[in-house]
């Protein structure tokens, strides 16, 4: 404290006052140094004040916005209750809203039209204009309040018992105000990171789209540090006098050692969060050295500024917390259920999962099995599963394949790391392995309060396993909400072999849609393969390039389709193979806008639900993007109002 009273140029004497200032250390009154100095540091104790007023202000206004968002997800209406009737008189009565509905979902849509899509994909990655625009409100908020109450000034004043002179300036109190910045969005961006968020419970937005914001939060936090650091250094190392007696002195301090680690822990947690590093030295070394450095970093910030350790607690705090009711809710779905052999007793018991490998040219696919008993999931959302018998420090988010129950499916696609271990096991006849599970987290897709809407469920590879289980719901003998709505389902592979991951299931898909007569299609592309039927003859299907590829409907099916060939489901099972070549895959946007001209009418509202590679999310925000028409949902036509669900699988 010495040091750093020493560094505001006047010690206390016995007829000194010492003047409070929050965040900081106390002033101490009057001055009795040179004119300069006295007008330096009023400039310094000021703007540190202006400072301490902006963070608080800026966490007024966030949580402001947290608490209209929240209002807004709580008031949000949920559209009319589905009643009894024929399906004529579901569809003659279905377009009829109220007036505050109408305008929710018309400025919904409208909102889509414009902010859905994405942009700058380069410099951003896969993300919507709404995720860029709130990024750069915030950023515009920093930047504004960063420059707005500082001191423009020089003073050059003299060195006691010296013929040099220190040049003063703002440099100090703008360096001050950047870090003060970076303190108080450390709580912040923690609270971003957190799978077990309050941030999802009070706004119903899934915790994965946080992500974004707590990376470029956490690059503002690091560009604010390396200029603090540097102002600092500046400052003792070449403007305050004698040097480099000055510079000596002041990098020995303790509080400048803090300082020091500090910024190297944040420079850590920049240089190997970025995308191409992670590729290089793995997911999981990211992960477990990110939680450590973090923690790492909020504490040197508590010793290199007491003042303001209050943002470190609160960071702190939020870390632990997270970790807490993470270790709580896994103890809870495992200590004292049954166990594999069906013994009931006070314990930990893994799930004990099967394994069922799929070769193909592409790693393979494992499909996992297990039943364990707990509460049931909500359709759509996704378990942390840990593999204790390949290692206890890593765990996997992983969308359930099956409708809520005690059986669990999972198909997961092998690539390096846990996962490629995942599949020795399965290629060593190992055909069991224990199971730890996490979660469930995640949005549920279909709220029973929520009105029904036609669906549109499209997949990309292990995508299905988003919207299989959706399909399934909504094709159960029990979902007479869905009666009159139009589902459709669509599924992209690369090969026919892979429908052997989910045979039984499409089967029983088909089979529901012929007893219960729900408007149903299924259409399913196969990307490199060429129909083996066609002998050279040609139909046309849709993908980027408008080539013409070959097309198969039931009874032309061979090979791993064969089986699947049936009769009665209304709408039709449809294959559609795209000849093999690499860029040839199916046109979403015209997928989306045929769905929307042919099968959804002006009764309901529509949900597009997909899952895929991250070139599927662009290509179908910019088509419900088009398909949105906020006007014509004012008006009751509810063909404008088009949702998208989106679960990114890269």
């Amino acid at each position: 404290m010495e040091a750093i009273e020493a560094r505001h140029i006047q010690m206390a004497d016995n007829t000194s006052t010492m003047e409070p200032h929050w965040g900081y250390v106390a002033r101490v009154l009057p001055c009795t140094n040179d004119a300069g100095s006295c007008e330096y540091l009023d400039s310094v104790y000021h703007t540190h004040d202006i400072s301490m007023l902006y963070t608080f202000i800026l966490w007024a206004v966030i949580g402001g916005i947290l608490v209209i968002l929240t209002t807004l997800h709580f008031i949000k209406p949920s559209g009319q209750a589905p009643t009894k009737a024929s399906d004529s008189e579901i569809q003659s009565s279905a377009g009829k809203s109220s007036w505050y509905y109408r305008a929710w979902r018309g400025i919904a849509a409208t909102f889509r039209r414009y902010l859905l899509p994405e942009s700058f994909i380069k410099f951003f990655g896969h993300v919507t204009r709404l995720q860029i625009l709130i990024l750069a409100i915030m950023l515009g908020y920093l930047l504004i309040f960063t420059f707005v109450g500082e001191t423009y000034k020089r003073w050059i004043t003299p060195v006691k018992k010296s013929t040099l002179f220190n040049t003063r300036s703002g440099l100090g109190g703008f360096s001050d105000r950047l870090g003060a910045f970076a303190y108080a969005l450390t709580p912040f961006t923690v609270l971003l990171s957190t799978r077990e968020s309050a941030l999802s419970l009070a706004t119903g937005i899934p915790y994965q789209s946080f992500n974004f914001l707590h990376r470029w939060i956490g690059r503002v936090i690091f560009i604010q540090s390396a200029v603090h650091t540097f102002g600092w250094t500046l400052i003792e190392a070449r403007l305050y006098q004698p040097q480099p007696t000055t510079w000596q002195v002041f990098i020995k301090e303790p509080y400048i050692i803090w300082g020091c680690f500090a910024f190297s822990f944040v420079c850590f947690l920049y240089v190997f969060s970025i995308r191409r590093v992670i590729q290089w030295t793995g997911y999981e070394f990211f992960r477990k050295t990110h939680y450590v450095v973090a923690c790492l970093y909020i504490g040197a910030c508590w010793g290199h500024w007491q003042q303001l350790k209050c943002w470190m607690i609160a960071s702190l705090g939020l870390f632990f917390i997270d970790r807490g009711v993470r270790i709580l809710r896994t103890l809870l779905m495992h200590v004292g259920y049954f166990d594999a052999s069906g013994n009931a007793g006070l314990g930990f018991h893994p799930a004990q999962s099967t394994l069922q490998y799929f070769d193909d040219k592409d790693c393979g696919v494992i499909r996992l099995e297990f039943d364990h008993k707990h509460s049931p999931w909500a359709l759509g959302q996704h378990f942390f599963l840990c593999f204790p018998a390949l290692s206890i420090w890593q765990s996997h988010p992983i969308t359930v394949a099956s409708i809520p129950s005690d059986h669990h499916t999972y198909i997961i696609r092998c690539r390096s790391g846990e996962t490629g271990n995942l599949k020795k096991l399965a290629l060593d006849n190992q055909l069991t392995t224990p199971v730890i599970l996490s979660g469930p987290y995640g949005e549920q897709l279909l709220k029973p309060e929520e009105e029904p809407t036609n669906i549109l469920a499209i997949a990309g590879g292990t995508g299905i396993s988003l919207t299989l289980p959706l399909v399934l719901a909504a094709t159960a003998s029990d979902a007479k909400i869905y009666e009159g709505r139009a589902i459709d389902f669509v599924w992209i592979v690369r090969r026919s072999s892979c429908l052997d991951w989910i045979r039984e299931e499409l089967e029983e898909v088909k089979g529901r849609a012929r007893v219960t007569g729900m408007n149903l299609n299924i259409h399913i592309y196969i990307t490199q393969e060429e129909d083996p039927k066609s002998e050279g003859k040609t139909d046309e299907a849709v993908i980027n390039d408008e080539k013409i590829v070959m097309e198969t409907d039931d009874k032309a099916m061979v090979n791993s389709i064969s089986s699947l060939s049936s009769e009665g489901v209304s709408g039709g099972f449809k294959v559609s193979y795209l000849g093999g070549c690499k860029c040839c895959h199916p046109d979403l946007k015209e997928v989306v806008n045929r769905f929307m001209q042919e099968r959804a009418g002006n009764a309901y509202r529509t949900r597009v639900i997909a899952s895929g590679p991250k070139g599927m999310g662009k290509d179908l925000r910019s088509a419900v993007a088009e398909c949105s028409d906020g006007c014509a949902v004012l008006r009751g036509d509810k063909k404008g109002d088009v949702e998208l669900v989106w679960d990114a699988r890269d």
